[in-house]
């Protein structure tokens, strides 16, 4: 099964580095390689944390974002802030990523991390901002779910 999964603690150390998480360093692409090896994207995410993509999924989102209109202002603010916020990362031998000064201070990350799995790339969490938000969406799992799943056909697949 691939895809990124799953919630780990992590830590920040004195050099702004955090160490990926060995599951998640395992999990590979379509071509057996794994996804976090080599050059991946770091870049503000949505919400208050960092995302964290590999090279086939920053490839895909770029696409994406290219075939959009430029004239529109909302995606002139987005592609901005989006692309001027992201970085070119790589994890040394350990599994360490250095985090840019500019991303620490952009999710209020300090020592202690969250590493969350979201299918196709990860998100990086100052652990108090993660409580916060998901506390802010106790009790609507399943309505978010039903609509999710309504508005993509899926309610007459019954």
């Amino acid at each position: 099964m691939g895809g990124f999964y799953g919630q780990y603690q992590t830590t920040l150390d004195d050099k702004g580095r955090f160490a990926l998480p060995a599951k998640l360093r395992s999990v590979t692409g379509t071509n057996k390689k794994p996804l976090l090896s080599g050059n991946l994207i770091l870049t503000k995410g949505l919400e208050g944390c960092l995302s964290l993509y590999p090279e086939s999924e920053w490839s895909e989102i770029r696409n994406r974002l290219s075939s959009l209109n430029f004239t529109k202002r909302d995606f002139r603010y987005f592609g901005r802030r989006f692309y001027s916020s992201a970085a070119v990362v790589s994890p040394d031998r350990s599994g360490r990523i250095l985090v840019p000064a500019h991303l620490l201070k952009e999710a209020s990350l300090q020592k202690d991390l969250l590493v969350i799995g979201v299918n196709r790339w990860l998100e990086i969490w100052n652990p108090e901002l993660y409580r916060y938000y998901v506390d802010q969406y106790a009790g609507s799992y399943e309505e978010v779910a039903e609509r999710l799943f309504t508005a993509d056909g899926f309610e007459g697949d019954q």
